[in-house]
C-alpha cells in the first residue's frame, strides 16, 4: 500500500468533516491517525524524507486529540501514540507536547481501567529529563545539558532556534544527497552536509555525532 498517497486520499476527505462527527467521520479521523504513523515510520526506515516528520507529529496530535473525546478509542489512539512517539527526533519541544498529550491518554484509560499502568511513569520521568535540558538550553547554559545514552550529541540540539530551522536544513541536506548510496558511510556524508548547511544558511554551528565521539567508529 501507498502510505502517503492513502494519507492525502484521507486528508481531503477530511476537509468536508466537521462537528459533530459521526460514526463515518470518526473513521477517517481514525484514518488521518493511522497514516500519520505509518509515513513517518516508513520515512525512518527508509532514510528519506525524516524532515516532514515533525509536521506529521502535529497532523497525528490534530487528529488524536479529537479521537480523545471518545472513550471506546482509547485502546486505539493508546497503540498509534506509543508508536508514534518512536518518530520524534531533533524536536525536545515538540516531543514534550507529545508525550504529555500520551501521558492525558494513559491518564484517561487508568481511570476507565481503575488500576495505574507501568509506562505512566517512564514517561513522566521521560518529560521530567526533557524539560530539564530544555530549561538550560533556553538560559544558554549548554555545560548544564545531561547527555543521555552511550554517544554525546552537541548540546546545541537542544535550542529553540534548532527546532525552528532543523526540518529545513535536512530538506536540503536531502535534497543534496537524493543520488548518494544509502549505504555505508552514509552518515558521513550526511553529517557533513548537514554541517555545511546548517552553518551556511542557518548560522548554526553544529558538531555531527562523529565530531562529538572521536573514538568511535561510525560506518
Amino acid at each position: 500500500m501507498d502510505y502517503r498517497k492513502e494519507l492525502e486520499r484521507v486528508r481531503e476527505a477530511l476537509k468536508g468533516i466537521s462537528k459533530p462527527y459521526d460514526n463515518e467521520a470518526l473513521e477517517l479521523i481514525a484514518e488521518g491517525m493511522y497514516g500519520t504513523v505509518l509515513v513517518a515510520e516508513q520515512n525512518l526506515s527508509e532514510q528519506n524524507n525524516c524532515w516532514e516528520n515533525s509536521a506529521l507529529v502535529r497532523e497525528f496530535l490534530g487528529y488524536a486529540s479529537i479521537l480523545e473525546d471518545y472513550d471506546h478509542l482509547l485502546n486505539a489512539i493508546y497503540s498509534a501514540t506509543k508508536r508514534m512517539a518512536e518518530t520524534i527526533y531533533d524536536h525536545p519541544r515538540l516531543k514534550v507536547q507529545f508525550l504529555q498529550f500520551f501521558r492525558k491518554v494513559i491518564f484517561r484509560i487508568e481511570a476507565q481501567q481503575g488500576h495505574e499502568l507501568s509506562i505512566g511513569e517512564d514517561i513522566a520521568e521521560e518529560i521530567s529529563e526533557l524539560e530539564y535540558n530544555i530549561y538550560f538550553a533556553d538560559k544558554c547554559e549548554y555545560d548544564q545539558i545531561k547527555q543521555s545514552g552511550h554517544l554525546k550529541h552537541d548540546p546545541i540540539e537542544w535550542s529553540a532556534r534548532w527546532e525552528e530551522v532543523i526540518d529545513e536544513a535536512d530538506k536540503i541536506t536531502y535534497s543534496i544527497l537524493a543520488d548518494h548510496p544509502r549505504g555505508m558511510g552514509f552518515c558521513h556524508a550526511y553529517w557533513h552536509t548537514r554541517a555545511s548547511i546548517l552553518h551556511e544558511q542557518f548560522g548554526i554551528e553544529w558538531r555531527s555525532p562523529s565530531a562529538m565521539n572521536p573514538r568511535v567508529m561510525f560506518d
